[in-house]
């Protein structure tokens, strides 16, 4: 799910696979290290 999710201190966001839109895909990893902290962003992609 990219939209909808407001879950407090996630520090790390997994990705199995590219959303299909660039806007969605920095949407996705922009839940990671809100308010100023660091956060981590992995995808996994198969081409």
């Amino acid at each position: 799910a990219a939209r909808g999710i407001d879950v407090a201190d996630i520090t790390h966001v997994v990705n199995y696979g590219l959303p299909q839109t660039y806007e969605d895909y920095t949407h996705r990893i922009g839940r990671a290290g809100r308010a100023g902290r660091i956060g981590f962003a992995l995808t996994f992609v198969d081409y």
